[in-house]
């Protein structure tokens, strides 16, 4: 569905204080469609339960992580993600 509207996605993930195997493989099946796809998805850093997850798993530098908001201009900026195969 997303595929053909071409929509930005932010998934949310700072209220989350548990993701198990099935979430995790969401976020990155997200991560890879829309790369594949051509739309944009990106994720909030999380909470302190959800990061460790994704930096034990080793996701963590693959994923595409929501900027904070800049200070100087207030804008939202996506960092770029690579594959975890890259």
């Amino acid at each position: 569905m997303l595929r053909e509207r071409r929509e930005s996605v932010l998934l949310d993930l700072d209220g989350l204080t548990f993701i198990d195997v099935s979430g995790v493989r969401l976020v990155v099946a997200a991560a890879e469609d829309s790369r594949r796809d051509g739309w944009t998805f990106a994720v909030t850093h999380g909470s302190r339960h959800v990061r460790r997850v994704f930096v034990l798993l080793g996701l963590d530098m693959h994923l595409p992580y929501d900027s904070p908001v800049t200070p100087r201009t207030g804008s939202r900026t996506t960092r770029t993600c690579q594959s975890p195969g890259a």
